[in-house]
């Protein structure tokens, strides 16, 4: 299974030829996926009209699909239909998001065109940074791979979850980071952290990745969820995904979120699992297993038995934990949600998202209706910033407004032995959002 934290950033298109091989045709991104490639293969026998009929039938599944929609212009173009080509480059910028069409060979035939110059324009504007783009502070001197933060209210200090060095850090009040946890390896990559003050815990998504130190080979697919001791930073406990007969995929479990009962739910995008400790339990158990599961990342936990996800691959999901039943929420017209990683959820209701699988790196507002049953919807809250170019996860913390990584580091980590990387700062963003009035 392909993962954006296990492959370092790979966009949609290197998920189109990883994710639909191994999963069941009911999921729409599946088949979608599923269908560009039989186009792909079209197109390289030199069958134009069959390259055509396969990337229209992929994107009447999945509209929301960047990728799918460049790939149906190149196709229209090769079928002479350059008028529709046009207009479907024109649905690719009403989606917000960018790509490279004006250097493509596939569309050397439009570049004289007025009409294509014009639509590139709004491709390129879509780049251009909107929002804010707040810094609130910078992690000095990281080595490591910042992926996860979590925010302590009663100390007002940031927790950070390092894959790199298998650690969590505390950033004090001087701005310097401390490590919480002790050196070794009793830790995987850190990814995403929850914190539960009533027990003085620190849950943690841990997994074992090339990226962190002291990986080798036969830890791919390990991982676990890990107790901290909120204080000390001593591990309390690890409570690992078991493999059951016959599973072989390369777990990953990458974030978390705490529900007031004190369960921990935990999502994999390695596996199609959405995993929970019980309270007082000593073992995950898999609540949810479904074919729309590609690859999980963010989670949202709502009232009333409902969980939001966000799938890389799939964009929204909607969970019924009663039922077990899982379905995606469809993107409003116009917008798209693949590629999102972190979720969270503000104090009214609403969830925001980190979409970094798509160019350019975006935060979300979405707005929900009824008990979640669809997206009423999506506003761009930021976007483009040069130093938001990697965000990873994000909490809501001081003042209730978001704070989240703009950088966490994985391509300096790509193709390397995972040692330590040269002395950097790691922005962390702050969003400010609209307070209730009183």
């Amino acid at each position: 299974m392909i993962t954006r934290r296990a492959t370092f950033l790979l966009g949609l298109a290197g998920l189109l030829g990883g994710v639909a091989s191994g999963m069941a045709a009911e999921s729409s991104a599946t088949q979608a996926m599923q269908l560009a490639r039989d186009a792909t293969a079209a197109a390289e026998k030199g069958d134009q009209p069959g390259y055509l009929a396969k990337m229209e039938a992929a994107v009447a599944l999945r509209p929301d699909f960047p990728r799918m929609l460049v790939n149906l212009a190149a196709a229209q173009l090769a079928n002479d239909r350059a008028d529709d080509a046009l207009a479907t480059l024109e649905r690719l910028a009403r989606l917000g998001l960018s790509s490279p069409v004006e250097k493509s060979e596939d569309f050397a035939a439009l570049r004289a065109r007025p009409e294509f110059k014009a639509v590139v324009k709004k491709i390129t504007a879509n780049t251009y940074p909107k929002g804010a783009g707040e810094i609130a502070f910078s992690l000095r001197d990281v080595t490591g791979l910042i992926e996860g933060i979590a925010w302590r209210a009663k100390t007002g200090e940031f927790y950070f979850g390092d894959v790199n060095a298998r650690a969590v850090w505390v950033r004090g009040k001087d701005g310097a980071l401390r490590r919480l946890t002790p050196e070794g390896d009793t830790l995987y990559g850190v990814f995403g952290l929850a914190i539960d003050e009533a027990a003085g815990t620190l849950w943690a998504a841990t997994s074992a990745v090339a990226a962190m130190r002291g990986f080798t080979p036969d830890m791919d697919g390990t991982a676990a969820l890990a107790e901290i001791d909120l204080d000390s930073g001593a591990v309390r406990r690890t409570i690992p995904v078991v493999r059951r007969a016959g599973d072989q995929q390369s777990h990953v479990l990458g974030d978390l979120a705490l529900a007031p009962d004190g369960s921990v739910y935990v999502t994999d995008s390695g596996g199609p699992t959405l995993w929970r400790l019980a309270p007082g339990g000593s073992a995950l158990e898999a609540v949810v297993e479904s074919d729309e599961f590609l690859s999980l990342q963010g989670i949202a936990l709502l009232p009333d038995g409902v969980v939001i996800l966000a799938d890389h691959a799939n964009g929204l999901l909607r969970v019924d934990l009663a039922s077990r039943n899982v379905r995606r929420l469809e993107s409003p017209p116009d917008t798209s949600l693949i590629g999102v990683d972190g979720l969270a959820l503000t104090p009214q209701g609403q969830i925001l998202a980190i979409q970094n699988g798509l160019r350019p790196s975006r935060v979300l507002r979405i707005d929900l209706e009824g008990a979640a049953e669809s997206i009423a919807a999506v506003t761009v809250l930021e976007s483009g910033h040069i130093t938001m170019a990697a965000p990873s996860l994000g909490c809501i913390a001081t003042d209730d407004d978001f704070f989240y990584v703009g950088n966490a580091g994985w391509t300096r980590f790509e193709n390397t032995d995972a040692a330590a990387s040269a002395p950097r700062s790691v922005p962390v963003f702050r969003t400010k959002l609209p307070k209730p009035k009183k």
